[in-house]
C-alpha cells in the first residue's frame, strides 16, 4: 500500500471520527442537555441564569454539532469521490461529489438553500414577523433581548429560546426545529444542484424530482405540522386545516421520511448522471471546493 493510500485511509478515518462526534454533539444537544434542564427547573434548585446558562449551551452545543456533521459529511463525500474517480468517473459516488462540491454550482446550493431555509423559518414560526404587533408593548420586553422557555413540552421542543431582535421580528428556536432547519435546507439545496446538473447534462431525473418535492414539503410538517396549515389551507381551502390537524400527531413519521427523501433523491440523480455519462459523454466538471 503506497504512502499517499495510506494518507488517503487515514483521512477517511479522521473524518468518520469529526462525523462521530458531530453527530454525537447534537445528541448532547437535542436530548442530554435539555433533560438536565427540565431536571434543575423541575426541582427548583437552580437561579434563572444557572438555567439561561443550560439553555444557550444547548442550543450552542447543536450549533457546533450541526456544522460539524455537515462539514464531516462533505469531506466524507469528496474523499470518497476523488478515490474512487482513479478507478471510473462514471461512478455514482464521483456525481455525488460532483453534485455537493462542485463550484460552479456554489450559488445555486447556497441561493436555494437559504431560500428554502427562509422559507421554512417563517412557515414553521421559527422567524416570526408581526408588523401589526409591538412586542415591547405586548410583552413588555427591552428590544433587542431574549428570554427562554424550560418546561413543559415533547423531547425536542424543549427548551425554546426567545429572542425580540426588533418590535416586529423575533425568533422561537427549539432544538429539533434548529436541527432539522440546517438539515432540510441543506439538502434542499443539494437537490436543487443537483436538478441543475442533470439539466445541463440533460439526464432524465424521473422520480427524483417527485421525491425531492416531497420530502421538501414534509420538512414543513417535521418542523412544525400545524405551522403547515396556512399552506394546505390556501390549496385546499378550509379542509387543509383539518387535514393539518389530523396529520400534526403523525409529526415523527413526516420527520423519518422528510430527510430519507431527500437523501434518496439526491443519490437517485447521483445514479442517474452515473448511467447518463457512460452512454454519452462525460458530465463538465468544475473545480471543486466545499460549501
Amino acid at each position: 500500500m503506497t504512502s499517499r493510500e495510506l494518507g488517503g485511509d487515514g483521512l477517511a478515518v479522521s473524518l468518520t471520527i469529526s462525523l462521530a462526534l458531530g453527530l454525537a454533539l447534537i445528541a448532547l444537544g437535542l436530548l442530554v442537555v435539555p433533560s438536565a434542564t427540565a431536571i434543575v427547573y423541575t426541582n427548583g434548585g437552580a437561579s434563572s441564569g444557572i438555567l439561561e446558562l443550560m439553555v444557550y449551551s444547548c442550543f450552542s452545543i447543536l450549533l457546533v454539532g450541526v456544522i460539524i456533521t455537515l462539514g464531516s459529511t462533505l469531506n466524507l463525500i469528496g474523499s470518497f469521490s476523488k478515490s474512487q474517480e482513479k478507478r471510473s468517473r462514471n461512478s455514482w459516488l464521483v456525481k455525488l461529489g460532483l453534485i455537493t462540491r462542485d463550484r460552479s454550482l456554489r450559488k445555486v446550493r447556497v441561493a436555494s438553500a437559504v431560500a428554502y431555509g427562509v422559507f421554512l423559518s417563517i412557515l414553521s414560526g421559527i422567524l416570526v414577523f408581526q408588523p401589526a404587533q409591538s412586542f415591547s408593548a405586548s410583552y413588555r420586553v427591552e428590544i433587542p433581548s431574549s428570554t427562554f422557555a424550560v418546561c413543559c413540552g415533547s423531547i425536542g421542543q424543549m427548551p425554546q429560546l426567545i429572542m425580540y431582535l426588533s418590535d416586529n421580528v423575533g425568533l422561537v428556536a427549539t432544538p429539533l426545529g434548529l436541527v432539522l432547519l440546517f438539515a432540510v435546507s441543506w439538502l434542499v439545496g443539494a437537490n436543487v444542484s443537483a436538478a441543475v446538473l442533470a439539466h445541463r447534462t440533460r439526464t432524465v431525473r424521473g422520480n427524483g424530482s417527485l421525491l425531492t418535492t416531497m420530502g421538501s414539503f414534509m420538512g414543513v410538517f417535521s418542523v412544525c405540522p400545524s405551522c403547515a396549515q396556512g399552506l394546505l389551507a390556501a390549496i385546499l381551502g378550509g379542509s387543509g386545516i383539518a387535514f393539518v390537524t389530523l396529520l400534526a400527531s403523525y409529526q415523527g413519521y413526516f420527520i423519518g421520511a422528510s430527510i430519507p427523501m431527500l437523501v434518496i433523491s439526491l443519490l437517485w440523480t447521483a445514479k442517474s448522471l452515473s448511467k447518463g455519462s457512460s452512454m454519452n459523454c462525460a458530465v463538465p466538471t468544475g473545480r471543486s471546493g466545499m460549501v
